[in-house]
């Protein structure tokens, strides 16, 4: 079973998840310090920072928002969800790579699928999850090598709508932004297929 499929379960059966992001205020606050970087390893404050689609939160919005977040260790070829799955979350790669192939990931030496694309520490993906109501998988997402992810889920966000409304929209905006982006570049890449198609076509 994927991992995403094991936390709608878990949420269905109304069981608390023991993955939940959990940072302490002193140690947060530590972490958001100039002096945290004394500190070899990179803070969640640091990493949130460096993301493009949480740039313009406040430092403490960026702690608020880490409360409603999972964090996972993944192993190498670990399925985290798959392709035809209904969408749950919305996932941060905060070490580590993960791998998207074009059909079912499949175990013990046999096909993958196409690859389609590896993402890396910063990179996210699965925000569809989160947004359409009945949202469908289109890839499989695998863990390319051990991996660390942080995620937030549809129960998340509708708790963090309810908590904190300005923060939530704040968080849907930006994420509908990845959304439109996405589309827009998807957009441009079908025309630049079809002109040249159509180039070809004209040579034949």
């Amino acid at each position: 079973m994927s991992y995403e499929k094991e936390q709608m379960e878990r949420n269905f059966k109304g069981e608390s998840s023991a993955d939940r992001l959990d940072i302490p205020l002193l140690k947060y606050m530590w972490d958001a310090s100039p002096l945290a970087f004394l500190t070899s390893d990179e803070s969640y404050h640091e990493f949130f920072k460096k993301i493009s689609v949480l740039q313009s939160f406040s430092d403490n919005e960026v702690r608020l928002f880490t409360k409603f977040l999972h964090r996972r260790e993944f192993t190498a070829n670990e399925v985290i969800f798959k392709q035809g799955d209904s969408g749950y979350g919305f996932y941060f790669i905060f070490s580590g790579a993960v791998n998207i192939f074009s059909s079912q990931y499949m175990l013990e030496g046999e096909d993958l699928g196409d690859l389609v694309i590896r993402l890396e520490k910063r990179q996210y993906f699965g925000e569809m999850g989160l947004l359409e109501e009945f949202n469908r998988r289109s890839a499989s997402v695998v863990a390319a090598e051990n991996t660390v992810l942080l995620g937030i889920f549809k129960p998340d966000l509708e708790r963090m709508l309810e908590m904190y409304p300005v923060l939530g929209a704040k968080f849907l905006r930006e994420t509908a932004l990845i959304m439109a982006n996405r589309m827009g570049q998807l957009t441009r890449e079908i025309v630049a297929m079809k002109k040249k198609i159509k180039e070809l076509e004209q040579r034949v």
